[in-house]
């Protein structure tokens, strides 16, 4: 019988066009803790056909809790399903985890579904509830906890940021890892956690509103501990650093390299700014490469100048592509993020992101455009008070936030021809490149990409997007992608 039950939910098109799931490391995070008090059991919606049945079967054993994590977007609905299946089956309290629940933390729990929400880092909040619960003690002495009690919402001090040197592995045993390798670069892969948070101070991002901009960063040797754990215990020689910004600390990056050159390791990193990049020298970039270091995503975010200037990020397209020529021939592939549709944009602005985009990837082969994503506005942002201002109207419940995505515009001021040219944009976007061959997406997909890459080139280079037929089409089988739940 488990004492505390948590459910990942389906994620979306990113986690179902890969040969594999992710890891549900939010969970495994959250319970590296309470495994030491209490027995935990995760469940996936994802990959489990009968989630609903075990979950079901486990709550009439009576557990304390069960907990999901969410981030804003369509996972919200398959979360709130969750819960509701809870809700239907038992008494048994829901607890609510994540970036959307520290986000938006009383309109989270002021749900019907859900009873508890957790904001903040959750390791040591989970088990002081589950105690809580357990022993009927006063929850108001919970930190990081936000509950309903006789009608009113109640919100307990914010907990200290955790140190993460101060507590123990993570317990990746409570899944069956060989499940949830996707291939990168024809390599099993698996997910890892070195770094927490981010530095900076973007005006569209959730980090500064979530984490205050403190970065907090596990120590170079624990890091390589890990890492050899997973190389030891599961064969694996592929990781994928999931950091918002893994190169802060550059001293402490390059004994991070140094290990995982030895460890013939091959990695490819999630989060690393622009400005990082242009701190490296020539001899950082060669140790990157030689170390194994297959990808780095980067935030490139816009072509023009004035928007970079409203987003604080302290970059420029200059050194955007002072970048892609140090990253040229260093057999480390860059991958860029850009956005459509910022508040006040104007249409000759997004022209300059398109350009920009072409120029990368004609003076650097290697180079990738992740997505032209549409801009979203993600509350308690800087920008997000801006996008009020200027007509945006947020959901009041919590379902209303689960249609937001990279390739759905919420936004008042892109309308008409400007959304149907961003939504073009974001379509072509994806098959402008190999990308999809990198991430070993299904044959069908990589196909599909093949043949469509001049097209798409054309599209996106002349921004047009007359007679979208394929993009109608391809639109709907994403949209049928992303609602699976199984693997």
């Amino acid at each position: 019988m488990a004492d505390i039950i948590l459910v990942q939910p389906v994620v979306g098109l990113l986690d179902n066009i890969k040969s594999a799931p992710a890891i549900p490391l939010s969970l495994i995070h959250a319970a590296a803790l309470a495994v030491k008090e209490f027995k935990v059991l995760i469940i996936d919606q994802r990959i489990d056909k009968d989630w609903k049945e075990k979950l079901k079967a486990e709550l009439k054993k009576g557990p304390i809790c069960v907990g999901v994590t969410c981030m804003l977007g369509p996972q919200i609905k398959f979360a709130l399903e969750i819960c509701e299946a809870v809700k239907r089956n038992s008494t048994v309290p829901t607890v609510w985890g994540g970036a959307h629940g520290s986000t938006l933390t009383e309109q989270t729990a002021a749900s019907p579904l859900v009873d508890f929400v957790v904001f903040g880092d959750g390791e040591v909040t989970l088990v002081e509830l589950a105690r809580a619960l357990k022993n009927k003690t006063p929850l108001n002495e919970v930190k990081g906890l936000t509950y309903k009690e006789n009608g009113k919402l109640i919100k307990t001090p914010d907990r200290e940021y955790l140190e993460l040197d101060d507590y123990p592995v993570p317990p990746y045993e409570l899944v069956d890892v060989t499940k949830y390798l996707p291939l990168r670069f024809g390599k099993p892969t698996i997910d890892i956690e070195s770094s927490r948070g981010c530095p900076f101070t973007c005006t569209f991002c959730y980090n500064p509103h979530v984490n205050h901009c403190r970065w907090r960063a596990l120590k170079a040797e624990t890091v390589l501990e890990r890492v050899k754990y997973f190389k030891e215990k599961y064969g694996i020689n592929s990781v994928w650093f999931i950091d918002d910004e893994m190169f802060v600390d550059l001293k402490r990056a390059k004994v991070i390299v140094e290990g995982l050159t030895k460890m013939k390791v091959k990695w490819t990193v999630q989060g690393i700014t622009v400005k990082s990049v242009l701190r490296m020298d020539d001899a950082y970039l060669k140790m990157l490469s030689d170390a194994g270091c297959k990808q780095l995503n980067l935030g490139g975010e816009s072509g023009c100048v004035r928007i970079h200037e409203m987003t604080k990020k302290g970059i420029t397209p200059e050194k955007i592509l002072e970048v892609n020529k140090k990253l040229k021939g260093s057999g480390v592939s860059p991958w860029y993020y850009f956005i459509g549709g910022f508040p006040t944009e104007t249409e000759e602005e997004l022209k300059m992101t398109v350009d920009l985009i072409v120029r990368i990837l004609k003076e650097n082969k290697q180079a990738k455009i992740s997505g032209i994503g549409c801009y979203t506005p993600y509350p308690g942002t800087e920008m997000f008070k801006q996008s009020v201002e200027l007509g945006y109207q947020p959901p009041k419940e919590l379902m209303g936030w689960s249609t937001y995505a990279v390739d759905n515009i919420n936004t008042p001021w892109v309308t008409g021809r400007r959304k149907k040219l961003i939504e073009g944009l974001q379509f072509a976007s994806f098959f402008i490149d190999d990308k999809p061959s990198d991430v070993n997406a299904p044959w069908y997909v990589q196909a599909a990409a093949f043949l469509y890459r001049p097209i798409a080139k054309f599209r996106l280079k002349h921004m047009y997007f007359g007679f979208p037929l394929e993009i109608i089409i391809g639109n709907k089988i994403k949209k049928r992608i992303a609602n699976q739940k199984c693997f």
